[in-house]
């Protein structure tokens, strides 16, 4: 057989291939298979989209998005199971990219034998946690315990999970110098040598095996997608600590280039944010807390700010951090629901002990033995940290900086940064230092994606994405409440009640 189309003859085999082609596609969109999920009567609110799309529906297939469509689907996914989300909301699944999974908030470390049934209750609560509140994408910006995130991604039940490996901390600089000499170097395998310092660094530890060049060798080698840095002076009793040139994030910042790695760098004073800037991060990971002046923003905060701004550094305000160490001054929050909802009522019990109090005491005791109400209000009105955050943050979005989510859970050892819960409460502290719920969509979904090189898996309600989506009661860019009013969560295609969820079934 022989045939002529445009003067091009085609053989039999090509015709029968084209058949079968034709026969494959006319198949996939007659009939849905069995194991496809088809939400119907839905308003899709995606960060890519201008408007909601209304009465819409989506079709999953295969853990991954197949179609967007609007009105019926008619025939084309007959054998779909189909489910009538009754005009509820559906957005993309949020991605917190600033946790820390291996530390339990307010929790000795190690754990003493005596807690370790608590410590293993909330391990299997953690990522259900998260799930709880919508974070369907997690990164895990400086891994202490490899065997912990390894446990992790082993539950039935997990957000995807990313990870920057080892931080890559100056030596004897923060956060290493929080632990006693003779044990601070081996939890950081990949920090950074300090000819300056050289006679404080163990012999044992080569300089050319902790160059930016082999410390990024070592994350790339690891599967991470980012590099950690850090550009701190210290706080509390650790002040004056070692921080690192421009030219040796200069060499981290080449090193992560060459191996396709997002650098972050932990900042939150105007001299750190002033040294990020200048050195060209992607990312800088805390909010600028600690700026000259009091009230308006200086000319000279202002000048770092719009640096960061033109060069479209990504931005992580990380305002709870300073609000979470307030809520353990507040007798009540240990009652609160949407905490019973995400912490195991063991811990919970054990967060009212004397011993579950050590945290609080000492951070009573930085503040000279302040009364709870004092210690709150000397965290956020003017002059102090947190009213700073706000103002900054406040200045970043009215000039449309690249804004991005990540909630650093837990910040510190207080348990007033809980799992999943704490990321819901930085949306409102970012919402209400003035972020747009449109930029607070954006920034927990296609921002994160983008900037975390993910965007070809996450970020948008699109074709061909992996199928992390929410549905929820209320339109999220009405409230920053629709967050806490999740009907269902979508994990790579299987819905999940959300009251599954929860630490106590509620």
């Amino acid at each position: 057989m022989r045939l002529v189309c445009n003067q091009m003859p085609i053989t039999a085999s090509i015709v029968a291939s084209i058949l079968c082609s034709l026969l494959a596609a006319c198949s996939e969109a007659r009939v849905g298979g069995e194991g496809d999920l088809v939400l119907r009567n839905v308003t899709v609110v995606s960060p890519e989209r201008a408007a909601p799309l209304a009465d819409a529906w989506i079709a999953v297939r295969d853990g991954r998005i197949a179609a967007v469509g609007e009105g019926n689907p008619g025939d084309a996914w007959s054998r779909a199971r189909v489910v009538d989300a009754g005009g509820r909301y559906l957005t993309p699944g949020l991605i917190d990219s600033h946790v820390h999974l291996a530390d339990i908030p307010g929790f000795p470390r190690p754990t003493p034998p005596e807690l370790s049934d608590i410590a293993a209750a909330y391990e299997t609560q953690l990522p259900r946690s998260y799930l709880y509140f919508g974070y369907t994408t997690l990164i895990d910006l400086s891994v202490s315990d490899r065997a912990f995130i390894d446990r992790f991604k082993a539950q039935p039940l997990h957000p995807d999970l990313y990870d920057c490996d080892g931080s890559l901390p100056l030596a004897n600089g923060y956060p290493m110098a929080f632990l006693p000499p003779d044990s601070r170097f081996p939890p950081y395998r990949n920090f950074l040598h300090d000819p300056r310092q050289a006679e404080e660094i163990p012999a044992e530890y080569s300089p050319e095996d902790h160059t930016p060049q082999a410390a990024v060798g070592r994350v790339a080698a690891s599967g991470g997608i980012c590099v950690k840095t850090f550009w701190e002076t210290g706080f509390g009793p650790l002040r004056g600590l070692p921080t690192p040139t421009q030219a040796m994030i200069a060499d981290v910042i080449r090193a992560s280039r060459a191996n396709g790695l997002v650098v972050t760098m932990h900042a939150n004073s105007l001299d750190a944010h002033r040294f990020a800037t200048e050195a060209g991060v992607d990312v800088i990971v805390h909010g600028l807390w600690n700026a000259p002046g009091e009230g308006a923003l200086s000319d000279e905060t202002k000048a770092v700010l719009d640096t960061t701004i033109t060069r479209r550094i990504g931005y992580m305000p990380t305002m709870q951090v300073l609000a979470g160490m307030g809520l353990m001054f507040r007798p009540d929050f240990l009652d609160e629901p949407a905490l019973a909802a995400v912490v195991p009522a063991g811990l919970i019990d054990w967060y009212r002990s004397p011993d579950g109090q050590w945290f609080v005491e000492e951070l009573r005791a930085d503040f000279g033995g302040a009364e709870n109400e004092n210690i709150l209000s000397m965290i956020s009105t003017e002059g102090g940290p947190g009213f700073t955050s706000r103002k900054t943050t406040a200045y970043l979005a009215a000039h449309d900086a690249r804004i991005l989510f990540g909630s650093d859970t837990p910040s510190s050892p207080t348990y007033g940064n809980p799992p999943g819960y704490n990321g819901y409460l930085e949306m409102k502290q970012l919402v209400a230092a003035g972020v747009s719920l449109r930029q607070l969509l954006a920034a927990a979904t296609i921002d994160n994606a983008e900037t975390f090189n993910l965007a070809d898996r996450y970020g948008t309600v699109e074709k061909g994405k992996v199928a992390n989506m929410l549905l929820l009661e209320k339109n999220p860019l009405d409230s920053v409440e629709a967050w806490n009013a999740i009907h269902a969560v979508i994990l790579h295609g299987e819905w999940i009640d959300r009251t599954s969820l929860s630490a106590n079934g509620r």
